[in-house]
This record gives structure tokens, C-alpha cells and sequence, in this order.
């Protein structure tokens, strides 16, 4: 009764804080305005301060601004989060700008005029999608569309246990929305810290997997000019450029998405995009990636005892040719941007999003046994003095994990920073002075923005902007649907 009384009183509440932020039109409009330029973000960064533009040839202020003029004295701008979890808006065009960044690698390996074979065909660029895996480190349970999770060995009753007494089967059919999918048969036999050091070695790994393919290029490539090529050779006729996207499975260790290309180098402009030679194919570049992938490894800190250890990729290695045509930079595009707003928690249930504060830092929430069992591993790992490099202390929320879920090389495509500068500049060039002061103005003159900013506050001001904001947000989102499919003008 008690907790109906509550809602019912913070119901009410809500509804008067959406009463008032429209009982005042000018005000609400101006305030929903912001809303509408800050992407409809959830959280949005409160501004206070003052922007003027100074023409620098006469130092005339021609425009100034003030945020004490805005509903509540504040400036809204979007937070710019790339977590799903955490600003969906920003993450959608976060994934959008992803999505380009991908799709253009996959158009630009058409070879369009930049070589061709000895019959005068165009000769395109080979390029693959390549998953890499992590390797065992211990049963766990999986969910196997309807099939038994894990049969044992030698037999239910052959009494297939391990040394801590815990079955080595699993009988249950598991859903993969089962918190249990993922989970080690026994805690105790899994190898916890060596997915923790190998979540913390992703990032060098791949760096020498690429300096392998290189290698291994030059093992398999087929003699120029009468001689062997060797691997400084290769890299004046080949470049290999790739974006990659980290994505966590379910039992808590990175494996990678990887669109690799094969690029011709040009002596003359090395930034060039050219098609690479003939002779360099699909098939020299699989080759290439699944020897790297089987010959790479890091050494770990030692750590429980163990000598010698190293991180490996997995088995499980998966390579895909691409064909370079519009359709598919769509669908590859599409494929790598949707794991590129996911973060950690969204495959392994009980984790926050982001790393906690410092007052924080021990305290994760409620979490199944074995990730409770993995982040106070991270934090065990994180006080030995072999692995103080590693800094695992900052990275318990992604289990070890510290590389950047989206990267690139630097000639694969397009860059995130290019596409929000063409966007700043279309913005600006489709202002017009007659309506907004800020608009360029083609009389030649330079001009200079000096802001005065200062942090106010993250997210709205109460629960019912909050609530205005995602209306706002479903009203705009439906109208754009609506004019996509020709329902509107």
C-alpha cells in the first residue's frame, strides 16, 4: 500500500513539472528548441556562460550570446555517449557515423581507374570479414538453439565430475537470454585470470598480428621479378588496412570483428587508395590472416604461479571474402556498427556501463557468481606488482579490457572527425543572416567565436523534462519515418 502511495505521489509530481515547463510558451519553446539541437539526448550537458563573434579585420562584436537568456540559464548539448545503454540518441548517431565510416572502406576497395588485369577488366581491392576469437579457458555453459547445453564425455552416470566434484555435463536447454549462458560448469576450474590477461592483451595482440600478415604476405607471395619478396618489399607493394570492432561474449572475453583490405601503395602519394597487384588476391590475404592468427601471441605477466604464459588467439577463426559493391558496404556496414554503441554489460548481465567513481570502485551491484568471481579477479590482478602496467584497477567494469571498442588504420576510409566537420560546415552553410546572427557571411572578412563556458549540470532538471524530452524525441523520430516512406511532404 505503501509503495502504491509513493507512485502514485511521484506521478503526480512528474505531471506538475511537465504543467509547468509548458505553462509558459515562449519559454517552452525556446527550451524544447534546445532540445531539438542536443539530438534529443537523455542526458544532456547544462552549459552557463557567453559566446561573441569578433571581427578580427575591425574588432567589431558582431554577434554575442548569453545562456542566462535561456529557460533556466542554461545551454543543452547532447552528450555525444556512443553506449546504447547509455544515451540511446547519441548512440544511434554515433552508429551512424560508424555505419559511414565502414561502409565507405568497402566502396573504396572497387579499384574504380586504378588498375586492371592483362585483359583490360577492372581489378578490385580483396577484402574480408574476419572474427577472432579467444581461446578455451574452461567449459561453460551455451545455449545451442533448443540442443543440450553440454553432454558428458563419458556418460551421465560414468560420473564425469572435476577435481572440485562439480559435474562436467549440463543436461538443460538453455535460452540465450539465460543469465546462465556463458557461466563456467565450475568457477574454481576456470581459468579466470588468464581471461582477465587476455581481455587486457587484445590490443597488442592484434598490433602484432598485423606486423605477422605482413610477414606472411611475404611467405606467400608469389616471386616478382624472378627473386623472393621479402617483408620490406611487401610493404612497398602492399598496405593492409582494416577497421575493427571489439565485442564481449557472454562468458566475459573479448573477440574482434575485423573488415581487412588489401591496398595497392602508391611511391608518389602514399595516403592514395590503389587497387593492389594482380597477383594479390582474396586467397593470399585469407592465407595471410590465418597464418598470422595461428603463429601470434603476447607474453603475460606470471601470475598464480605460471610461467611462461602467453595470449593466443582462439581456434575459432572465421574469414569471409567481401564483395566491394554498394550492397554489401551496406550490409558489412550495418553488421560492424551495431556492436560499435554495445558495451560490456549489454553481453554480461550485473556490470554497469561505466567505470564507477573512485568512491565506488568496489561496489559493482548484484552480479552472477562468475562475474562477481571475474571482477574481483581483475581487482586481485590489479594489486600484484607484475601487472601494475596492465593498470587493471581502472578497466573492472570491462573485465581487463582496455583498447577502444572501434578502430581503424589510418587509410581505410574516412575518419569519425571529417564526418562531424562536414556536418558542422553543411549546418553553418545552411544558416541564413537574416534569421541567426552566428551565419557565415561571404564579404571575405575573418571572423573568431570567444566562448566563456562552464559546466552548470548533466541531464535535465527534473524528471518531467526528462519525460518531455523523450516525447519530443518518439514525435521526431516518428516524423522522420513517416516522410522516409513518402507518408508526408
Amino acid at each position: 500500500m505503501r509503495t502504491t502511495l509513493q507512485t502514485h505521489v511521484r506521478t503526480q509530481t512528474v505531471l506538475g513539472q511537465m504543467i509547468t515547463r509548458v505553462a509558459d510558451e515562449d519559454a517552452y519553446r525556446r527550451w524544447a528548441g534546445q532540445v531539438e539541437r542536443a539530438g534529443h539526448c537523455v542526458r544532456p550537458i547544462q552549459l552557463a556562460g557567453s559566446a561573441t563573434t569578433v571581427n578580427t579585420q575591425t574588432g567589431e562584436v558582431e554577434a554575442a550570446y548569453s545562456s542566462s537568456g535561456e529557460p533556466g540559464g542554461v545551454l543543452l548539448v547532447a552528450c555525444k555517449d556512443r553506449r546504447e545503454s547509455v544515451c540511446p540518441p547519441c548512440a544511434s548517431r554515433y552508429r551512424a557515423d560508424a555505419w559511414h565510416v565502414f561502409a565507405a572502406g568497402v566502396t573504396v576497395a572497387n579499384g574504380d581507374g586504378h588498375s586492371h588485369d592483362g585483359h583490360g577488366a577492372r581489378v578490385a581491392n580483396p577484402l574480408v570479414l574476419a572474427t577472432f576469437t579467444a581461446p578455451s579457458f574452461g567449459r561453460v555453459h551455451a545455449a545451442r538453439d533448443g540442443g543440450v547445453c553440454r553432454m558428458s564425455r563419458g556418460g551421465k552416470r560414468a560420473g564425469g565430475v572435476c577435481e572440485h566434484g562439480r559435474p562436467l555435463w549440463c543436461l538443460a536447454r538453455h535460452d540465450a537470454r539465460d543469465g546462465l549462458v556463458g557461466a563456467p560448469l565450475c568457477v574454481d576450474c576456470a581459468d579466470l585470470a588468464g581471461m582477465v590477461l587476455f581481455n587486457a592483451s587484445v590490443g597488442e595482440l592484434w598490433r602484432r598480428t598485423v606486423i605477422y600478415v605482413y610477414r606472411a604476405l611475404a611467405a606467400l607471395a608469389p616471386a616478382v621479378g624472378g627473386r623472393p619478396v621479402g617483408v620490406r618489399q611487401i610493404r612497398e607493394l602492399l598496405r593492409l588496412s582494416y577497421v575493427k570492432v571489439a565485442e564481449f561474449q557472454k562468458r566475459g572475453v573479448v573477440h574482434l570483428h575485423v573488415l581487412a583490405r588489401l591496398d595497392g601503395v602508391n611511391p608518389d602519394d602514399p595516403d592514395a587508395v590503389t587497387a593492389a597487384p594482380a597477383w594479390a588476391g582474396v586467397e593470399l590475404l585469407t592465407a595471410a590472416l590465418q597464418r598470422a592468427a595461428a603463429r601470434v601471441s603476447v607474453e603475460l605477466p606470471v601470475v598464480d604461479g605460471r610461467t611462461a604464459a602467453v595470449a593466443r588467439w582462439g581456434r575459432q577463426l572465421d574469414i569471409r571474402p567481401v564483395q566491394a559493391d554498394e550492397v554489401n558496404a551496406a550490409r558489412v556496414g550495418g553488421y560492424l556498427a551495431k556492436y560499435a554503441t554495445k558495451t560490456v554489460s549489454d553481453s554480461v548481465s550485473g556490470l554497469p556501463a561505466s567505470r564507477p567513481p573512485a568512491g565506488e570502485a568496489g561496489e559493482i551491484g548484484t552480479v552472477p557468481e562468475h562475474v562477481a568471481a571475474l571482477t574481483d579477479t581483475v581487482r586481485r590482478l590489479a594489486r600484484l606488482a607484475t601487472c601494475r602496467s596492465l593498470r587493471l584497477g581502472r578497466h573492472v567494469h570491462t573485465l581487463g579490457f582496455r583498447g577502444h571498442v572501434t578502430s581503424k588504420s589510418r587509410r581505410y576510409s574516412t575518419t569519425f572527425t571529417a564526418l562531424r566537420q562536414a556536418r558542422r560546415a553543411w549546418r553553418l552553410a545552411n544558416r541564413t543572416r537574416e534569421h541567426d546572427p552566428w551565419a557565415q557571411q561571404d564579404d571575405g572578412a575573418e571572423r573568431v567565436i570567444v566562448g566563456d563556458w562552464r559546466i552548470a549540470g548533466v541531464g535535465y532538471r527534473n524528471l518531467g523534462d526528462r519525460v518531455w524530452a523523450e516525447v519530443l524525441g518518439r514525435e521526431h523520430r516518428q516524423a522522420r519515418e513517416a516522410q522516409r516512406l513518402g507518408l508526408t511532404a
